[in-house]
Order: structure tokens, then C-alpha cells, then sequence
């Protein structure tokens, strides 16, 4: 703002110096001629006084007059006869007069007072002219040092100067003055202006008296209303953003190009690691599910809210959703983007499935044991306990009936344990101590098999955990193992230590599981191989209470398979419980 002042007074004073040059100028001119014509014409008045006391003969009154001539003229004043002789002078010794101060006396021939110049002496010649006869009897000539001649104009001039001088002290004072009032309400407006346009709109300016405060005034009654509408566009985008963030159904916002603008947590945490680059980006770019692309493309053709239900396979299981989406029209009716509304109903679906199947999955696998038990009991009462042989086998099979359906039942129970909310009695436990408790366990199964157990531990495997429940979720992963692979087969168990993990993982060489059924397994009751399941004594709930005991721990379940191959589970656990 500096710059913008200096450059106002700047212009102003350039004008004021152009202004005050043309004045000078002009008077300039006007004070020289008019100068010029007085001196001269007071020159002329003297010559004549002089020359009419030379016409007298009065040669008294002529020196008397030549003395009074030099005297208010200020210079030498000199008698001449027609040759150019001097025939009488002024008495005053200021200036030394040449014998023949004429030279060439016919250009006096006239009578008008004549000018020239000698050196630096002006020369000014009146001729005398008898009053009747009218002949020629003489020159008045007045011999002047030009500076003397020019000292009048000299003082108007310096006069002026100084004049001119003062007026533009005054001048530039006042100015200064007037520019303070009016360009630093300017200075400051601008200054406040630029806090505006930087977001400060907490930013005022002095308010002056009269019209040069207007602008401020305005600007902060502008600045007012900035700050208020944007106190109140922050606090509708806090409502907002609060209310997207913690709404319980995943949300996203698609522009009207196609480009992802919001991403809500709770879509976050439901798609975990897919959704952390998802901004910016294309939705056809980004999204890993073609049901949603073909949503997405279907709103943007139509225009029109669309609503379905999707399935979708994360990692080792599938969710339900219901996906709402509609598009966002303007005043206009034009479309400006789609949001999106991710309703998880995966849990509902679970529990609506749930009263389908669980009479019949329950019933299902209780009335095999029951009608074997059942049947061996009616044999026996029939008649066949007489056989000794017989009754030994039909007890035996009795037993194992029941002790499968006492399995069964305690699978239940444990099932609907986790599911229902438990509490881990957490101590630093050692998962190599119970990997190596859980193979002595399944050692006899392993060799009735002749299945080989390949056993590695690697560093430090102590973590936070509930040992029975851990042990349990072990005995059961190698427990599907062992009835999963043929005979002859190997099993690998590994533990690993990392930085802040331990991972554990089985890898068989059995039958294998599709990759459409790896988001199934651990749904309760369900079985890749149901004859070799209930064969093997397997409940189908295993792998369920596997997944809750596991997620439990703040673990993590990973399962690759290939069909005839065999399958891997992978299971990672954090060393601190609350990290």
C-alpha cells in the first residue's frame, strides 16, 4: 500500500509541476514584454525631457536634466551633435563613453528611441529635431550596463520563484494531508479486503467519518456477513459430515463425472483395506464388485432411485447388503451426482436363514444318531442280545451314536457360547506350548492314518490370549486337517514370530475346497464333503466357533485352497492384546 500511495502522490505532484512550468511559462512571458515596454517607455519619457532642454539652447537646464535623467535611469546619459560629437554628458563617472559612441549615424534618421547593443552595455539613441524647422540638431543617447537594465525583470523573476516556490511548500503539505484521508481509509480497506480473501473474515477496518468511510463501513458489513454465513456453512458442514461419518450404513458420494467425492467410515470398516485410495478415483476404476458398477451405471442412465440386494465376498465370508442409490439433481433437474447406501442386512439374513435351517439342520444331524440308536435298541430288544457277538457290535455302535451326538450338542453349547458374548481370561501364553499339547493329542489319529505331522516354530511366540479357548481353536483346525486328508498323507503346522504378530498356519494335502465355498466354510452346519464329514464324526460347527473364537482375540483368519491340492488356514494374532 506504500507503493500505491507514493505512486498518487507521485501523479498528483507531476501534474501539479506541469500545471506550475505551462503558469510560468505564460506569466513568464507576459511579465518580460510588459517589463520590456515600461523600461522602454521610461527611457523614451527621459531622452524627451532631455531633449527638449538641448532644443531650448538652456544649456543649465540640459545638464541639470542629463544629471536627473541619470539618476532615475541609472545610467550614462550623453549630448550628441549630428556628427556624433559629444557636446555634453551626465557627470557621473560610472561609465567610460567612447569618442564616438555613434557609428554610422544615418540609421538615426528616424525619431523613435533606438536600442543596441555594445558588449555588455546596452545603447539606447533618441534623435533631437528642431520643433519648427523640423532638421536634425542632435542625439540623447543613454549608455546602460545591461544587468542594470534587466535588475526590474531580475526581482520580478526571483519574486516569482519564490512565490511559485512557497505555493508548491503549501501545495505538497496540503496534498499530503488530503492523500492521508483519503488513501489511508483506501490502505486500510484493501488490507482488510485481502485478510477477506484469505478466510479471515474476523478481519475489520476503521470506520471514518463522511464519504471517505463509506467504503470501510461497506467492507465491514461485508466482513459481517462473510463470518456469519460462514459460521453457519461450517456448522451445516459439521452437521453433515457428523451425520455421515457416524451413520451406521456405509455411504458414498459419486459426481457427476464419475469421480468418488466421499467415502464414510462405516463403508471404511466395512471393505477394510479396498476403500483407503477409493477418493479421487473412478468408480469403475475402483470398484472390485460388478453388481455395484452395474447399479451405479443404471442410476446414471435411468435417473431414478434404484434399490437391490447383493451378496458380496469378503475374504473368508460373504455380506448381505441393501444398496440404495439415487441420484442428486439441482434446481434445475440436472444431474450433478449419485450417493450410494450400503444397508449390511448380513446379520439379519443370518438370523432370518437361521430359523429356516436351524429346526432342520438341528433335527438333520440329531436324527441320525437318535434313529441308529433307535434301531440297534428295538434289534436288540427283539431277540438279538441272545448273540453275545451281535450285542458287542450293536452296543458299540450305540456308544459311538451317542457319543457323536454328545459332540454335537456340546458344539452347541460351545457355539452358542461365543455367539452369545464371553469373556476371555487373558495371561501371556505360549501358542508353540499349545500347538505342541494339541499334535501330542492327534498323534494316534495322525498314525492311524499313517498321516505325517510336520511340526516349525520360529522366535518368540508369546502372546495375550485365552489359553483353553486358543487350544481349542487349535485341536479343531488340525483336527479338519486329519479328517480331510487321505491316507498317506503330510500336514505342515508353522508358527512365526514377526515384529508385533504371531501368525500360525496348517497346511494339508487333502481333498481341497472350491473357491466359491471358501466364504461358506465357516457358516454353521456346512460342510464341503458331507458324507466324509458325518463319516469323520464332524458337527459342521467347527470352523464356526474357529472364527468366532479367533476374531474374539483380535485375530485374523486367511484360507487358500485348490480342489485335490489341499487347503491352508492361516491364523494371526497380535502379541498385545490392546494394540
Amino acid at each position: 500500500m506504500p507503493d500505491f500511495k507514493n505512486r498518487v502522490l507521485s501523479f498528483f505532484l507531476v501534474g501539479i509541476m506541469l500545471v506550475f512550468i505551462l503558469l510560468a511559462l505564460i506569466v513568464g512571458g507576459l511579465v518580460h514584454y510588459n517589463v520590456k515596454e515600461k523600461r522602454l517607455q521610461s527611457y523614451h519619457s527621459e531622452l524627451q525631457l532631455v531633449s527638449l532642454a538641448a532644443v531650448n539652447k538652456d544649456t543649465g537646464l540640459l545638464e541639470k536634466q542629463l544629471d536627473r535623467a541619470e539618476k532615475d535611469l541609472g545610467g550614462k546619459l550623453l549630448y550628441l551633435s549630428p556628427k556624433g560629437k559629444v557636446l555634453a554628458q551626465s557627470k557621473s563617472e560610472k561609465e567610460a563613453v567612447p569618442d564616438q559612441p555613434l557609428n554610422g549615424l544615418d540609421e538615426y534618421k528616424g525619431s523613435s528611441l533606438v536600442s543596441t547593443k555594445d558588449m555588455d552595455r546596452l545603447v539606447y539613441t533618441l534623435p533631437v529635431k528642431n520643433q519648427t524647422s523640423g532638421s536634425l540638431e542632435g542625439y540623447v543617447q543613454l549608455v546602460i550596463p545591461e544587468k542594470t537594465a534587466n535588475s526590474t525583470e531580475r526581482s520580478i523573476w526571483l519574486a516569482m520563484s519564490l512565490g511559485f516556490l512557497i505555493s508548491l511548500v503549501i501545495i505538497l503539505f496540503v496534498s499530503i494531508r488530503v492523500l492521508n484521508r483519503i488513501v489511508k481509509p483506501v490502505e486500510e480497506a484493501t488490507s482488510t479486503a485481502k485478510e477477506l480473501a484469505r478466510g479471515n473474515f474476523k478481519a475489520r477496518t476503521y470506520e471514518y467519518k463522511g464519504d471517505v468511510g463509506e467504503l470501510n463501513f461497506s467492507l465491514n458489513v461485508l466482513a459481517r456477513n462473510l463470518e456469519k454465513m460462514t459460521k453457519s456453512y461450517e456448522s451445516q458442514q459439521d452437521r453433515l459430515k457428523t451425520l455421515i461419518e457416524n451413520m451406521g450404513s456405509g455411504l458414498i458420494l459419486i459426481d457427476s463425472d464419475g469421480y468418488i467425492t466421499i467415502v464414510n467410515r462405516a463403508f471404511k470398516e466395512i471393505f477394510k483395506e479396498y476403500t483407503d485410495s477409493w477418493t479421487s478415483h473412478l468408480f469403475h476404476e475402483v470398484f472390485p464388485y460388478k453388481e455395484i458398477k452395474e447399479i451405479v451405471e443404471d442410476t446414471f442412465i435411468m435417473e431414478t432411485n434404484i434399490r437391490k440386494q447383493v451378496v458380496l465376498p469378503f475374504h473368508i465370508e460373504r455380506k448381505n447388503f441393501d444398496v440404495y442409490s439415487a441420484p442428486v439433481l439441482n434446481s434445475l433437474g440436472k444431474l450433478r451426482g449419485i450417493v450410494l447406501v450400503f444397508h449390511d442386512i448380513t446379520e439379519l439374513k443370518k438370523l432370518e436363514q437361521m430359523r429356516k435351517d436351524f429346526v432342520a439342520n438341528v433335527s438333520h444331524e440329531l436324527k441320525t444318531p437318535v434313529t441308529s440308536l433307535k434301531g440297534f435298541a428295538e434289534t436288540l430288544l427283539d431277540g438279538a442280545d441272545g448273540n453275545p457277538e451281535i450285542r458287542k457290535k450293536f452296543l458299540t455302535i450305540m456308544w459311538n451314536e451317542s457319543d457323536r451326538l454328545q459332540h454335537l450338542i456340546q458344539d452347541l453349547l460351545d457355539l452358542s457360547k461365543v455367539e452369545q458374548g464371553f469373556s476371555l481370561n487373558l495371561q501371556k501364553v505360549s501358542l508353540s506350548t499349545i500347538v505342541e499339547e494339541v499334535i501330542v493329542m492327534l498323534e494316534t489319529k495322525a498314525q492311524e492314518k499313517e498321516i505325517t505331522i510336520k511340526y516349525s516354530a520360529e522366535g518368540n511366540t508369546m502372546i495375550e490370549g485365552d489359553s483353553p479357548r486358543l487350544k481349542q481353536v487349535f485341536i479343531n483346525l488340525i483336527n479338519n486337517s486329519l479328517n480331510y486328508t487321505p491316507k498317506g498323507g503330510r500336514i505342515t503346522i508353522r508358527l512365526k514370530e514377526s515384529s508385533e504378530k504371531v501368525t500360525f498356519s496348517v497346511s494339508d494335502t487333502g481333498i481341497g475346497i472350491h473357491k466359491e465355498e471358501v466364504s461358506r466354510i465357516f457358516e454353521r452346519f456346512y460342510r464341503v464333503d458331507k458324507a466324509r464329514s458325518r463319516n469323520s464324526g464332524g458337527t459342521g460347527l467347527g470352523l464356526a466357533i474357529v472364527k468366532h473364537l479367533v476374531e474374539a482375540h483380535r485375530g485374523r483368519i486367511h484360507v487358500k485352497s485348490k480342489p485335490g491340492e489341499g487347503s491352508t488356514f492361516t491364523l494371526v494374532f497380535k502379541k498385545e492384546f490392546n494394540d
